[in-house]
């Protein structure tokens, strides 16, 4: 006997209804857990991938430190602060120290916050902090932040050109002059300072230390002519009294930047024979080093004052001095000497 079709075919939809219902909850779950497994792989992937990005970075720029500490690399950077920042300055000295490390970029940009002093005494006082850079291709920048003691502190004195180097001798007013002796009689003994003098006349460096010989003082900087006025020019004037004062190179003491270390000293020694032109050739040296390998602001002036320097030797027209206040009294009375600035004064700290 045939089995009932119709009996047949409901079992069948009955089997198909069970299954249709079945499936989709079964693909759901399948799905979801699915959706997970490629969220996870995804956040691990992305995970490792930043780790091991990490780590070449990492070792990227511990390769470029380990490169910039070499001495030879840290010294030329040393060199570029230092020859640049203290050869336009009047006696301002920049902190010559390895100890704290220097930053390297990973643009290959290498810099350095230092602090900057002048000597007052045998004291070094810090009067503010440098900022500098120098790019992979030699553009060196930097900037000073001055930390002044007062309020109403002064400034480090400027030079004077000597009257024989423009049109005429006008008269000088002494004022300023008056000013810093005064103030030199009203400090008692047990101090020293620093203070700024100018020549009446060009002189070789010998010259002005064989002049400054007699004194008990040390001798931080000098003020070079490098040809920089070649007629007078009234903006250079002050108060219609052609007092020129313009912008210059300083003759400072010795410093090297050896791969065996390094050397420098804080005052030209008077009476070591030759030391002096010691360090006129060190200043033309590192003038042209850094003339020639760096770029920064005022690089194509210092190479026509090279050129100049070459041509006509080097001469000076006044001196950065420290020492005890009745020394530095004395050398108002010079004959030689003209417009004095009393700068920083300090308690006896002189040896």
């Amino acid at each position: 006997m045939m089995p009932n079709k119709s009996e047949h075919d409901q079992q069948r939809v009955l089997q198909e209804d069970y299954f249709e219902n079945q499936r989709p909850e079964w693909g759901q779950k399948q799905f979801k857990r699915m959706v997970w497994k490629t969220r996870w792989k995804f956040f691990l992937n992305a995970g490792g991938a930043l780790f091991l990005l990490f780590m070449v970075y990492h070792i990227y720029v511990s390769s470029l430190h380990i490169y910039f500490d070499q001495s030879k690399v840290r010294n030329n950077f040393m060199r570029s602060i230092v020859s640049v920042v203290e050869m336009h300055g009047d006696g301002l000295r920049v902190e010559k120290t390895f100890h704290q490390p220097f930053e390297v970029t990973p643009f290959l940009t290498q810099k350095a916050n230092l602090k900057i002093y002048r000597h007052v005494g045998s004291w070094e006082v810090i009067t503010g902090e440098i900022q500098a850079e120098l790019s992979i291709s030699g553009k060196f920048n930097y900037t000073i932040t001055n930390t002044g003691a007062y309020m109403n502190g002064s400034t480090p004195g400027p030079f004077y050109l000597p009257y024989s180097l423009v049109d005429g001798k006008p008269v000088h007013d002494n004022s300023e002059d008056s000013s810093s002796q005064n103030k030199l009689r009203k400090i008692d003994d047990g101090h020293v300072a620093e203070m700024s003098l100018s020549l009446k006349n060009l002189a070789s460096p010998d010259q002005l230390m064989q002049l400054l010989s007699d004194y008990d003082v040390g001798v931080s900087a000098m003020p070079i002519y490098s040809g920089e006025l070649t007629e007078p020019d009234v903006s250079y004037s002050r108060a219609g009294m052609f007092d020129y004062n313009i912008p210059h190179l300083s003759l400072k003491p010795l410093s090297e930047f050896k791969e065996n270390g390094t050397r420098w000293f804080n005052y030209f020694v008077p009476d070591d024979t030759g030391q002096m032109q010691e360090q006129v050739q060190a200043m033309m040296s590192d003038l042209e080093w850094m003339s020639n390998h760096l770029e920064y602001s005022g690089a194509e002036l210092d190479k026509q004052r090279l050129a100049y320097l070459k041509k006509n030797g080097v001469q000076v027209y006044g001196a950065v001095v420290t020492g005890p206040v009745r020394e530095l009294e004395k050398l108002t009375k010079v004959p030689e000497f003209q417009h004095f600035h009393l700068n920083r004064v300090e308690i006896w700290n002189w040896d």
